[in-house]
Order: C-alpha cells, then structure tokens, then sequence
C-alpha cells in the first residue's frame, strides 16, 4: 500500500492549494501565522506564502467570524480557525445571524464563502473546556452546512465541496486524528477495504469484501470511524458482520447514498462522541425512519458520551467519552434478526415496546473477547461485594486469560448483583453479574446485626506491579548511575521534526531514537541472563516505554525501534499509549523487551532510579525537564534545558565503566 501522509499534513496541502488557486482567499484565526502555525500546526507555511492574506487575530471567537462575513459580503473566500471547537459557542451570533442570514436576507442570493474549521473531541486529556464534540449545537440553521474531517476522506475534496455550495460551512476536525495517517489504495488494513459512495463521494464503506451475512451498519464520523472500525474487527471475531459508513457531510444529511446499503442491513448504529440529546444521530435517525423506514429492519440505535462534564485525567475521560467497547457492546446486543416479510406496501410501524418484569433484570456485566486463543477465562475474583453500589468505570471483576489479568468496568452505576462465582469458567461474550438501577432496593439488615466496614482489595493491575518490583529487588544486584545532560538541542530537534514529520514528537521519542541507535556499540546493555547463567545478545533493541493510566504501569514494547524513523517512532508511542488508556493492551504489546524507558517526567521530578524488569538489563529513566544557567566559555551566562537522566543496571552484566560510557554516548548524541 502507498504510505498516506497525516491527516494534518493532508489539511495542510489542501489548504495551501486552495491559497495557490484563489488570489481572493483569506485564513483568521488565533496565533495561526508562522512560526507556530496554529495550535495543532495545520496552518504552517502559509503566513509565509501568502504574508497579507494568513492573519494571526486577538483572542476574540465573536470578533473573527464577523469580520469573516465582512469579507464574505465583499466576494472573498474566507477560512476561519477556531482553536478549540468548543469556544465555536462564543460565535454562534455572526454565525447564526450574519453570515448563514447574508445568503438570502438581501432581495438576491449572496455567495458567502466561509468555512469555519474546529477541532473538537477528547482524547487527549485536555478537560472539560477543550475537549467537547459540539457539532449538534449548529444542526439546522439554514444555508449552513457541516462537514467533519476523516481518516477516509481527502481534505481537498471536502473543502471543495463546501466551498462550491457559496454557503457558509463549518469543517470539523477529531484532534485525535491530527497525527494519524490516512486511508488510501481502498485498503484498511489486510481484511478490510473502503469505497467511496453516493454525490461527491461523500460516504466512505467500510467493509470486508469476504464477508457474508446481513451486516450490520454503524455510521459513524471523524475521529469515531477508527473506533468503529475497532469495534466491527473485533465483532466479526464474534461472528457478526460489520460494515461501517463514514460521511464527510453532516449535514445536510445525506440518505441517498445509503439506500441501496439499508435494504440487506439487519440493523443500524448511529456512533458519535457528543453527549445524547439532540444530537446528529438523531437527525440521521429521523431523516432514515421518514424517508427509508421500509428498507430497516427495526428502528436505528443511537450511541454517544455519558451525559457528563469531560474530566481531564485520562483513566475518568476514557470513562465519559464514547469508546470502541461502548460501540462493539451495541453491535452485540442487536438480536440476530431474520427478515420477516411484509404483507403490504404500506411502512411498517415500529416494533411494540418489550414486556416489562416487576424486577429489573438489569445491564448485564458480559466478558468480553480479550484474547482470540482462549475459548474461556476464569473469573479471578470480584473487586467489589455482591450488592455494593459502584459507578460507571469502576474496576469490578478481574477475568484471566492465558496471556494476562484483565479488569472488566462497570458499564453504568448502580447495584452490582454477582450471578458466577469467583474461581469459574467464564465464555466470552457471557454475563457474569447484572448492574441493576441504584434505586432498585436492597435486602433489609436483619434485627440485632451490624455492618462491618468491608475492606478494599488490591487491584490485580497493581499486585503484578508489585510482584514484578519484588522479583526485580529479590533476583537482580541493581547499580544505578546518573548524568546530567543538557537536552536543549534535542528539544529543538523534537520540535523541528514534529513540524516536518506532523507526528507528535517530543523529548521522549529523540530519547528512544537514541537508545535504540546505541544497541550495536554496547551490546551487553542489552542482552539478558537466561537461567543457567549464559548470556543471549538481543539482535535488534526493543525498548520497552512505561505508560501511567492511573489505575495501573504497563510496559508495552516497541519492537525494532532502530528500523523506525522518527516519525514512525511517535506514531508507535502514540498507538501504544492509547491501547493502554483504552484498557486494549494485550500480553504480545508487552513481550519482548530487551531494554525500559522509564518516564519519571511528573513536573518537579529531577532524577528517579527506576526498577529492572526481570529479564532486562537495564532501565533509562526520563525525568522532568528543568532550566538551569551556567556560564559559558567567554565568561558570561547563558541559560539552557537539563534532564538527569538515570541508568539502573544489571551488576552481573554491565559495569560502571560501561554505563558510563553508555551515558555519555548518550548524552553525546542528544547534544549533537
């Protein structure tokens, strides 16, 4: 397949050919001009070619877009940024009175080319003002179009086609796509394929050209569609077919490019990340249910974000925001339904409302699929008691597999009720427990007893910590060795190389780079101890990164890092970082490592000794950056960034001599 570039880089070029072609085309937007190009760098370069066009504004959301549909009026084309999506609220006036109203409000229609870009979603620990999905607030406002970026979709024809309306529009774009690359050459990946369908090629098909079987259909957009697709790999492990179907327009919603789709589907999910309540789900929903209502098979399921403020620290945002589990758990609980064929032409109302019980029988707690070799788990234990109340997020039960423990989450708060116990067998896909209503009533205390305070267990996650940290302290004669290193360079390399490349390149992958291109001179760093005394070299480094989720350290493995460039490098640590916040981290992410990359970066700290995995040599720790002035070598001062970096080592195999000499290399390299 053809290496795609970033979905920011792909925005970047769309951009400056729509500058290139139109002499008359404007960007605004806050600190957009070069150097910084943006808070997300996708406006780089073009203050430098088009200095009197590119404007860098006051911080005033009301103001831009006025003077955008000042320029509008005039007959120019105008790109507006917003920082952050979520301050798009603070132009909701001109937007909704001004530029969509200057269309048709003056006795002729008046082109008013403006596309108003925001990036929006979570994802990125950004907390509750920064990290909103707010594209339902601007449904329905006449002459307004909404589009929103995709991994499937070429910027350029999106822009295009906004912009050949002579209508205001406003371009959505996921941040967490901004580093990801692209879609191309029809292909996902090796099982999966796209195809671009309906006018302009608006939706994006996803799907398995081998599969059969009425499928299942997910909409889904932006930064949703890779987490719907997550979810449709992992559900065709289960037997169900999944197609998913990507639009570049929101709105106004296109229904013609899915008929065809709608008449062999056996059922439809609408995916998005706002919080539910008139949302573009439900116009989707609406637009299929009046217009298509005979090709469905049952009415069209909506799934969103918990109805919650977005917390900032990544174990409680991952516990609002709409994931692939949350998406996978709909597909599943769509019943396998047969057609059933109708006796007139006539639409089919929708089908009665399901009996009720007198007991609520509750949302099941249901194992999921965590390992595709193992056709049953053990349930290992429950980490809360039957009856207790939880919240949604909260570990409760702790499944392992032949590979690793897994914690499994509340789905939504309420009354846990264990229906297996701890120490069975468990099949994926099977529940184990219901989460019933925290209203539904308790069993009353018998007379003359009293509540003993239950203790709170050790989550399974942070007992393996602790094992590992007693084998590493029982088994290994640990040195530890520190330098300072001044990393100033290495920084500004960093911030060179995240320009060229769009990855997100910091400190720590110029570290791993690093690391990773010192294997061949000091071998022994990096070789291991096997059990009957012999040492085995490693051919390639694989550095393993440690990752903080909050409710556990996991060690995941970068294989071959000295065959990545940089870019690759981040996107690795990007892809690795994520399947660790999102709890899909398996025993193979963690296999193989023959040296650690500690991050001890919590502001503050200057040097951390960190622990050795039994089987690897040595362990790097990365701490906290600081300032610090020194005198230069004609007597004045200057000031520059340190990290004093940390070597713990392996007494049987390295010296200090070597890590020494490997430090120094280090420190030589990052300087360079």
């Amino acid at each position: 397949m053809t290496r795609a570039e970033r979905v920011s880089r792909n925005l970047n070029r769309a951009l400056h050919a729509l500058f290139a072609a139109d002499e008359r085309a404007w960007l605004l937007g806050e600190d957009v001009a070069d150097p910084y190009g943006g808070a997300f760098k996708v406006t780089q370069g073009l203050s430098t070619a088009y200095p009197d066009r590119v404007l860098s504004t006051p911080l005033s959301e009301n103001g831009i877009t006025g003077v955008a549909g000042g320029l509008a009026l005039c007959g120019d084309t105008v790109i507006v940024e917003i920082m952050f999506g979520d301050f798009a609220g603070l132009a909701f006036d001109p937007i909704l009175n001004l530029i969509t109203k200057s269309v048709a409000m003056y006795g002729e229609r008046t082109p008013m080319r403006v596309v108003i870009r925001c990036p929006v979603g979570g994802g990125r620990g950004y907390g509750a003002t920064h990290s909103q999905s707010p594209q339902k607030h601007f449904i329905g406002i006449p002459h307004l179009a909404l589009y929103e970026l995709s991994p499937l979709h070429d910027a350029a024809d999106v822009l295009s086609a906004a912009l050949r309306r002579d209508e205001p529009a406003m371009l959505f774009e996921d941040k967490v796509l901004y580093t990801q690359r692209r879609y191309v050459d029809g292909r996902v990946d090796d099982r999966l394929a796209f195809e671009p369908r309906g006018a302009d090629g608006n939706w994006a098909r996803v799907h398995d050209p081998d599969a059969t079987g009425a499928p299942t259909l997910v909409i889904a957009p932006g930064g949703v569609a890779n987490r719907a697709i997550a979810a449709a790999t992992r559900a065709a492990e289960r037997g169900r077919t999944v197609e998913v179907l990507v639009p570049a327009r929101l709105y106004p919603v296109d229904v013609d490019g899915l008929r065809d789709l709608l008449a062999g589907a056996h059922g439809v999910i609408v995916a998005e990340e706002s919080t539910a309540g008139g949302t573009w789900g439900s116009e989707v929903a609406a637009r299929l249910h009046a217009e298509a209502w005979p090709l469905l098979r049952g009415p069209v399921e909506l799934v969103s974000s918990a109805d919650r403020v977005i917390p900032s620290a990544p174990h409680l945002e991952r516990t609002v925001l709409l994931g692939t589990e949350a998406i996978l758990d709909r597909i599943m609980r769509l019943p396998d339904a047969v057609p059933v064929p109708r006796t007139d032409s006539s639409p089919a109302g929708p089908p009665p409302p399901a009996p009720t019980s007198a007991a609520p029988s509750g949302v099941p707690v249901d194992v999921p699929r965590l390992n595709p070799n193992d056709d049953s788990y053990v349930l290992l234990e429950w980490l809360v008691p039957d009856g207790a109340t939880v919240e949604a997020g909260e570990p409760i039960a702790a499944v392992e597999t032949s590979k690793a423990i897994e914690e499994l989450a509340a789905a939504q708060a309420g009354v846990l009720r264990q229906d297996v116990a701890a120490g069975a067998d468990c099949a994926p896909g099977a529940p184990i427990g219901r989460i019933l209503p925290a209203a539904y009533p308790e069993p009353v205390e018998a007379a003359g007893t009293r509540t003993v305070p239950l203790a709170r267990p050790l989550p399974p996650a942070q007992r393996r910590i602790a094992d590992v940290v007693s084998t590493s302290h029982r088994e290994i004669p640990v040195a530890f060795t520190a330098v300072r290193v001044d990393v100033t360079a290495a920084l500004a390399y960093a911030r060179r190389a995240a320009d060229e490349t769009g990855a997100a390149v910091g400190l720590t992958e110029v570290v791993i780079a690093a690391v990773a291109a010192l294997h061949e001179r000091f071998p022994a760093l990096y070789a291991r101890l096997t059990g009957d005394g012999l040492v085995l070299d490693a051919e390639a480094p694989s550095i393993g990164l440690t990752v903080d989720v909050g409710t556990g350290l996991f060690l995941p493995v970068i294989r071959d890092a000295a065959g990545l460039d940089l870019g690759d490098l981040a996107d690795a640590v990007v892809a690795l970082r994520m399947k660790a916040l999102r709890g899909r981290l398996r025993e193979e992410d963690m296999a193989g490592m023959n040296v650690l990359v500690a991050l001890n970066d919590t502001p503050g700290v200057t040097v951390a000794r960190p622990i050795i995995p039994p089987g690897v040599t040595c362990a790097l720790s990365v701490p906290d950056v600081h300032r610090e002035v020194v005198l230069d070598g004609d007597g004045g001062v200057r000031e520059r960034s340190v990290a004093d970096l940390g070597l713990a080592y392996d007494h049987r195999l390295v010296n200090g001599a070597q890590a020494g000499a490997y430090l120094a290399a280090l420190g030589d390299a990052l300087q360079a």
